[in-house]
């Protein structure tokens, strides 16, 4: 009867759990793999930075320009990121993958007239189809979620927890952290001084906020 119960629990099924580690752990070797045979961890990390960079920056420029106009309504000021997250979510993914999708079309062709013969249902054909996708979404989901961590504060103030003014010194504390997180994160990648780096972000976050202030003034 021993025999018969441990043969039984042993054909039951995993708790769910377990099978959704197993299913994570399955699609984390299925990306290592595409990742090795196309090269797609580098162009998804390259276009992620450059493009949560650019959200940044620009919408620094955007909320310091709400700021000096005297915007004081955190409704619209969360509209307004909204907007262009959206916005940079649709065209960093859409344009990623159609740029990526053409390349790596064109590598399979010049491969397929290397070897005389179609690659499309071949590992390499389809993880070149494959690390398109994903990296469409590495280049869309990256800076659309930055930007929506830059709406937090004003909820946080549509909520009455923080008055407006506060709001925008938090977002503007948020952007510039994040700058000198990437700025970090670039200098260990090229091996040289994280800090360096990291100030030179924050150094041209600062200048976006001093000129649109200097603007501001002027005006």
């Amino acid at each position: 009867m021993a025999d018969n119960s441990e043969e039984g629990s042993k054909r039951r099924p995993p708790p769910l759990m377990e099978r959704i580690m197993e299913g994570f752990e399955e699609l984390a070797d299925t990306i290592r793999i595409i990742s090795r045979i196309s090269g797609m961890g580098e162009v998804a990390r390259r276009y992620a930075v450059t493009n949560s960079f650019d959200s940044l920056l620009t919408m620094l420029g955007v909320l310091m320009g709400s700021f000096v106009s005297g915007l004081e309504r955190p409704s619209v000021i969360v509209s307004t990121v909204l907007g262009g997250a959206i916005a940079i979510l649709i065209s960093g993914t859409m344009g990623t993958y159609l740029t990526e999708r053409a390349e790596r079309t064109s590598r399979i062709k010049e491969l397929e007239v290397a070897v005389l013969m179609d690659l499309d249902e071949t590992l390499v054909g389809k993880a070149e189809s494959l690390s398109a996708i994903m990296v469409a979404a590495a280049s869309g989901l990256a800076p659309f979620l930055v930007m929506m961590l830059l709406t937090v504060p004003f909820y946080l103030s549509m909520g009455g927890f923080l008055s407006v003014v506060e709001a925008y010194i938090v977002s503007f504390v948020e952007v510039l952290t994040i700058l000198f997180m990437l700025g970090v994160f670039l200098g260990s990648l090229s091996g040289e001084n994280r800090l360096i780096y990291g100030a030179i972000l924050v150094g041209m976050g600062v200048l976006i906020v001093m000129v649109m202030l200097w603007l501001g003034i002027g005006g």
